[in-house]
């Protein structure tokens, strides 16, 4: 057997544990500002690869909301535009989590749950044996004693923190604002809220960035030119 054979029965199995997806209800009207900037973008001919981290325009406007929100500064270096939350998630997780380990995830553990089991990792609503976990997947829908207990397990036990803001507009509390978590601390949107199936997300922060930006290269190369200036329209119209 050829190492590709022994590679693609590993995954096979894998994808097999994968729950049944589901058919997602159709999402609101696309504003007109993103078609608009689609058009243009169209019309202008950007419909090749562009940086591997996501165009300029979108990633300034992710370090501004993460700045004037948050007050967390962040360089547009640190910002990569991933193809959907979902990507972002895969990636942290795959780059981040030991293999067998646990993932801390207080609260729904859909938006995780099937990229833990391709990278191997088990999810665990309550830690009893904190040297066991590698990463805590945290929103800002957990509740805030949650949340500042597993922030405290994490500064104890040298744990990645994910702040998943992508289905959250109100929060102005944000992990990575504690000094000895900051560098420990990724934080994931998206985009398609508002503009559902244009697969736009992103991940930003950590001194890992560059590790999860090449491996989402590997992966995608880059998120669809004019979905990303489509975003742009949308960002600036807000």
């Amino acid at each position: 057997m050829t190492g590709a054979q022994v590679l693609s029965r590993s995954l096979a199995t894998r994808v097999q544990g994968l729950p049944e997806p589901v058919e997602m209800p159709s999402g609101p009207d696309i504003p007109p500002a993103v078609i608009e900037a689609a058009v243009a973008a169209l019309d202008a001919g950007k419909t090749h690869y562009t940086d591997r981290p996501g165009i300029l325009p979108l990633r300034m406007w992710v370090s501004d909301t993460l700045r004037k929100r948050f007050g967390i500064d962040l360089d547009p270096g640190q910002v990569t535009i991933t193809c959907g939350a979902t990507e972002a998630r895969f990636v942290i997780l795959k780059q981040l989590a030991r293999p067998g380990s646990l993932i801390a995830c207080p609260g729904d553990p859909a938006p995780i749950a099937a990229a833990a089991h391709l990278v191997g990792v088990r999810l665990a609503c309550v830690v009893d044996d904190p040297p066991s976990v590698s990463l805590t997947y945290l929103t800002p829908a957990d509740t805030q004693r949650q949340v500042q207990t597993l922030l405290q397990q994490a500064l104890g036990h040298d744990w990645w923190v994910v702040w998943d803001i992508s289905q959250s507009e109100g929060t102005t509390f944000h992990p990575a604002l504690i000094p000895a978590l900051a560098s420990r601390v990724v934080t994931v949107g998206r985009f398609s809220a508002r503009m559902p199936g244009w697969r736009v997300g992103w991940m930003a922060g950590s001194e890992k960035a560059e590790k999860l930006r090449a491996y989402k290269q590997s992966m995608t190369i880059c998120s669809t030119s004019v979905a990303q200036w489509a975003a742009v329209g949308l960002a600036e119209e807000t």
